[in-house]
C-alpha cells in the first residue's frame, strides 16, 4: 500500500512538520522522498474544491467486508476527500481511527468524478519509526519543497533563535559527532514548530561562535575530536543549512547572524591566530550559506550579517529592538560581561548601541538586566559537554538553544529548545 493511502501519513504532509521530522516519524530513511510526496500531495489538493457535500447514495457501489478492506465507488460532481471517508465508516457504526483510509478521484465527464474511498484495518503490532540516520547529513540534497507557510497575519515582532558552541566534532561523556547531529536537528525542529504557531515579522538565526571544535585551540583536540577540521566545517554548514531551510519557509525575513570566536579562529598552532579576528571558520560557513541562499530562490528571504572587518561584534535592529552579538571570550569571566559591554558603549563600538546583548562561550544560560532598561543574555551550549568542568565544579548545564521573542526593546516567551 502507498504511504499517501495512509490517512496518518497525509495529516503529517499537510502540516507544518519539515520533511526531516516525518522522515524520520514513518521510518522513511531519505526526506528527499518526503519532499516527493509532498509535491503529490499538493498536486492532489490542489484538485479538489473546496465545497462539502453528502455523497448521493444512489450513485455508490459498495464492496466491503466487516473484517477486510472495504472499498465504494461514487459518482459525483466534485471530489470526495478524507470527511467524507470517515463519514462513510462511521455511518457503519465503526470507528474511522481503526482504518487507513485513501481516496482517488479521477475526471468522469463535464464536472464530475468518479471516486473511489478505501479502508483498510489497522494492524497492531507494526515497526517503530526508523530513528534519523546521522550520515544522511553528508548527503547532498536533490530536490527540497519548502514547508507550506501558515496563513497568518505576521505579528510586529521577531523570533530569535541561538546557535551557540556547537563544537562540531567534540567528543565527550561517550557522546561522538552524530549526537550533536540530532541534538542540534530536535532544537531547530521545536524551533519551526513555535514559528508555526505565529508567523513572526523576522526570525533571526545566530550562530554564536564556537561554531566547530577545532584542532588548535587547545594540546589534546587531536585526541579528543571524531572529526577532522574540514569535516567539523561541513557538518556545521550543513546543519546551519538545515536550520535555514527549516526556518526561511516560516517567514518573511531570515537573517542568519554569525561572529568571530576562540574556537572558531583560524590558527597556525594552539593560541596562534593566523591572521585578523574574521579569520574564522564560523564566519567562513556564513559566508558558504550566504553563497548558497543566493543560488537558490526557495531562500530568496535569507540574509546573512558578520562584523565588518577587524571587529568581533556586531548590532543588528529588528521590530524596534537593538541586539548586539559577540561570543563573549573578550571578557574573563561570565560575571565581567556586563563590564565589557559597558567599554565597547564607550569606544562607540557596535554592540554598544544594543538593548540586548547576547553571548556564547559560557555554556548555560544567565540572563540578567545591566544599565539602563537593557538586557544580557548567555545561551547554553549544543555541544556534547564538558566533563573536565563538570568533574571540575560538580555543575553541568542544560544543553540547546535559547530563543526568545522580541519587540520594542522588551523581550518574552524565553525558551531553551
Amino acid at each position: 500500500m502507498s504511504l499517501l493511502d495512509d490517512e496518518t501519513f497525509l495529516h503529517d504532509l499537510d502540516s507544518e512538520l519539515s520533511s526531516r521530522a516525518i522522515a524520520q516519524m514513518h521510518g522513511i530513511k531519505s526526506k528527499s522522498t518526503v519532499n516527493e510526496y509532498r509535491a503529490k500531495r499538493r498536486a492532489q489538493i490542489a484538485a479538489m474544491p473546496t465545497e462539502a457535500s453528502k455523497p448521493a447514495p444512489n450513485r455508490d457501489t459498495i464492496e466491503d467486508s466487516t473484517d477486510g478492506p472495504r472499498v465504494l465507488t461514487a459518482i459525483r460532481d466534485r471530489c470526495l476527500n478524507l470527511d467524507d471517508a470517515r463519514a462513510w465508516i462511521r455511518s457503519s457504526g465503526d470507528n474511522p481511527d481503526d482504518y487507513t483510509l485513501s481516496i482517488k478521484s479521477i475526471a468522469y465527464g463535464v464536472d464530475m468524478f468518479s471516486n473511489k474511498m478505501s479502508a483498510t484495518p489497522k494492524h497492531k503490532g507494526q515497526a517503530a519509526p526508523a530513528t534519523i540516520d546521522a550520515s544522511d547529513l553528508y548527503a547532498a540534497i536533490d530536490t527540497w519543497v519548502p514547508a507550506v507557510a501558515p496563513k497568518l497575519t505576521p505579528t510586529a515582532q521577531t523570533f530569535v533563535v541561538c546557535a551557540a558552541d556547537l563544537q562540531s566534532g567534540k567528543t565527550d561523556y561517550g557522546l561522538k559527532s552524530s549526537d550533536l547531529a540530532k541534538r542540534v536537528l530536535n532544537s531547530f525542529a521545536k524551533a519551526a514548530k513555535i514559528a508555526t504557531e505565529t508567523r513572526f515579522a523576522e526570525i533571526i538565526l545566530a550562530d554564536l561562535g564556537d561554531i566547530v571544535e577545532n584542532i588548535n585551540s587547545t594540546s589534546s583536540q587531536r585526541a579528543t575530536n571524531d572529526l577532522a577540521i574540514t569535516e567539523q566545517i561541513r557538518l556545521a554548514r550543513r546543519l546551519m543549512l538545515e536550520g535555514i531551510k527549516m526556518l526561511a519557509p516560516l517567514t518573511d525575513s531570515l537573517v542568519y547572524v554569525a561572529v568571530p570566536s576562540n574556537h572558531g579562529s583560524v590558527r597556525i598552532g594552539p593560541k596562534s591566530p593566523e591572521n585578523h579576528v574574521l579569520d574564522d571558520y564560523g564566519i567562513e560557513i556564513a559566508e558558504q550559506l550566504r553563497d548558497i541562499c543566493a543560488e537558490s530562490d526557495k531562500l530568496s528571504n535569507v540574509s546573512v550579517v558578520i562584523p565588518e572587518q577587524s571587529s568581533e561584534t556586531l548590532a543588528y535592529t529588528t521590530s524596534g529592538t537593538t541586539l548586539g552579538f559577540a561570543h563573549g571570550h573578550q571578557a574573563q569571566s561570565p560575571d565581567a560581561l556586563g563590564k565589557f559591554w559597558q567599554g565597547q558603549s564607550h569606544g562607540r563600538m557596535p554592540l554598544g548601541d544594543a538593548d540586548i546583548a547576547l553571548f556564547g562561550h559560557y555554556h548555560s544560560l544567565r540572563v540578567q538586566q545591566s544599565g539602563d532598561a537593557r538586557w544580557l543574555m548567555v545561551s547554553p551550549a549544543s555541544d556534547n559537554g564538558s566533563s573536565w568542568f563538570t568533574n571540575k565544579t560538580g555543575e553541568r548545564s542544560q544543553a540547546g538553544m535559547l530563543s526568545f521573542v522580541t519587540s520594542n526593546r522588551e523581550w518574552s516567551n524565553l525558551r531553551i529548545l
